[in-house]
């Protein structure tokens, strides 16, 4: 009987390997690999135009005619910012005539104050009366108070001439051009709808859900401009207080100042969004999944069996997948499959 022993081991040792892998079944769970599901995210597409960062209408702060323009629409305004300039011919009459009246009073004083001085000697000597030294004081003071007028007016035509120069922001472009040389000017009159095209922005309507993925999204922000073949970078600008009762959407504007070839407005710029998957789908490696029978399956911790659907495959090679049993954040083992 001892002699049949060794024989009785072979064979249960052969009937055990024609069994299959069962160490995967007898390994502790523990040391599989333990997987946790990722929501799935779909990429919404939103579309908007540029537009200028602000926007300027320039007025005249004078009325005249204009002798010159020097800008036309499309063109940039330049370092020193004139824009127009109008006739000044009678300003400078009347800068040229207080320049005489500053030299007369300035004389005039001079005189005053010697003849105070002379007198003002005689009265300490009992020479004159002090009545007559009061009467030149007075003058003279006089005298100086329409010197200090005079200087005073001279300002006020100085800044009159300077707003005949109708000064725009340096760097802006033109819009529209609404004065012509030779055309006559009233005060206030708009001149040129100015634009600050030096940053481009691009207005977005995001619902409150969107508006917050977008402030998590990872910086820098990029989006494309299909048109130009360019991805840019952008960040979120500003977003308005208001919120549309219609559309019951928020208005956000991305600001682009890097790497433009053109700076307009209506370039069309797309920028992607991702959404969670509105189907519930969640992403896992292929390894949490086990195909059997055409039908694919989940393990969980417990040794609990998953039947889901594969939807498809998922970004960084993993799988979206959906299952009313599945959510996200739940735990899956290694399939075991080999």
């Amino acid at each position: 009987m001892a002699a049949f022993r060794p024989l009785l081991v072979i064979i249960a040792l052969a009937c055990c390997l024609a069994a299959g892998p069962v160490w995967a079944a007898d390994k502790p769970k523990g040391q599989r690999q333990v997987f946790t599901a990722q929501p799935a995210q779909r990429m919404l597409t939103l579309t908007g135009f540029t537009r200028a960062r602000a926007k300027l209408n320039l007025v005249s702060e004078a009325a005249g005619r204009c002798t010159e323009v020097l800008y036309d629409v499309g063109d940039t305004i330049g370092a020193n910012g004139i824009f127009a300039v109008l006739d000044s011919t009678f300003i400078k009459l009347e800068l040229e005539s207080n320049q005489v009246e500053q030299k007369r009073l300035k004389s005039r004083v001079a005189y005053l104050d010697k003849e105070a001085s002379r007198y003002r000697r005689l009265v300490n000597k009992k020479s004159e009366a002090p009545s007559k030294l009061d009467r030149l004081e007075e003058d003279l003071a006089q005298a100086n108070l329409q010197l200090e007028a005079t200087k005073t007016q001279r300002k006020v035509l100085a800044e009159r001439l300077d707003r005949r120069t109708i000064k725009a922001p340096p760097g802006w472009m033109v819009i529209k051009r609404q004065v012509e040389p030779g055309q006559w000017v009233n005060l206030g009159t708009p001149v040129a709808l100015l634009g600050d095209y030096r940053t481009l922005l691009v207005p977005l309507a995001l619902d409150p859900r969107q508006y917050q993925l977008l402030k998590s999204a990872p910086k820098p922000l990029k989006v494309f401009m299909p048109d130009h073949g360019l991805t840019l970078e952008a960040r979120l600008e500003r977003q308005s207080p208001g919120f549309d009762p219609r559309t019951r959407k928020i208005a956000v504007d991305l600001e682009l100042d890097k790497g433009l070839s053109e700076r307009w407005g209506g370039l069309r710029v797309e920028f992607q969004l991702a959404v969670p998957d509105p189907s519930g789908a969640v992403l896992l490696p292929p390894a949490a999944v086990a195909e059997r029978y055409q039908e694919h399956w989940l393990t969980t911790p417990e040794g609990k069996q998953v039947r889901v659907v594969l939807l498809g495959p998922g970004p960084g090679g993993t799988l979206r997948i959906s299952s009313p049993q599945v959510k996200a954040g739940m735990r899956f083992i290694a399939s075991g499959v080999r």
